[in-house]
């Protein structure tokens, strides 16, 4: 019998058949392989002969890689709320509260003031309206924060509970990184289109 990785094994523990739901499975098979619709403005290609492009075309890319960015930013804030509720479900088990407890507690555990500053980065926090493209990896992980896991959550058991919050925290730290190389791609057309508009040509 083959040995699953550790990754494997938590992904796994998502799987949820066609019968309970066929819009809700998380295979492990793919892991590691990013959203294809970013990946490909993340590949070096993309920025090739910057300098020689039309105005109008850096501007296309420009947009094209923002919505990009805004997506990242919106399932990024989605995996920290998740991660946070989560948390506090533990916490609420091991405490002994209730789950009316945790409900009133909602609104504090979802601020600013919660403890959390990963939210924001360099760049400031992301803006609060949804994304206008929609992101898909081939695993489908972004069901994590999509799913009806926070519905039934008083029924997960403590192994679900634990390996979702794993998933979730390496859902957030990707989804992180991937905003950081896209911002990288955003600054290098950016130059560009700054250093047109200095020099007073449209190309």
């Amino acid at each position: 019998m083959p040995h699953n990785s550790p990754t494997e094994t938590k992904w796994r523990s998502f799987h949820r058949s066609a019968a309970d739901d066929p819009c809700d499975s998380l295979t492990p098979h793919d892991w590691g392989v990013t959203t294809e619709r970013v990946q490909r403005l993340l590949e070096p290609a993309y920025l090739d002969g910057l300098d020689s492009r039309a105005l109008d075309e850096l501007r296309v890319m420009h947009e094209e890689s923002a919505e990009a960015e805004l997506a990242l930013s919106y399932f990024r804030r989605l995996a920290q709320a998740r991660v946070e509720i989560l948390e506090a479900e533990l916490a609420r088990r091991e405490q002994g509260g209730s789950v009316g407890d945790l409900v009133a507690d909602l609104p504090r555990i979802l601020s600013a003031e919660s403890g959390r500053s990963t939210i924001a980065t360099t760049r400031g926090a992301p803006g609060t309206d949804a994304p206008t493209i929609e992101l898909h990896w081939p695993d489908h992980r972004e069901n994590l924060v999509v799913d009806n896991t926070l519905a039934k959550l008083p029924t997960i058991d403590l192994d679900e509970l634990a390996s979702t919050i794993a998933a979730l925290h390496d859902f957030e730290r990707e989804l992180s990184d991937l905003r950081t190389q896209m911002h990288r791609v955003i600054d290098a057309i950016d130059r560009v289109i700054v250093s047109r508009r200095v020099a007073g040509t449209t190309g």
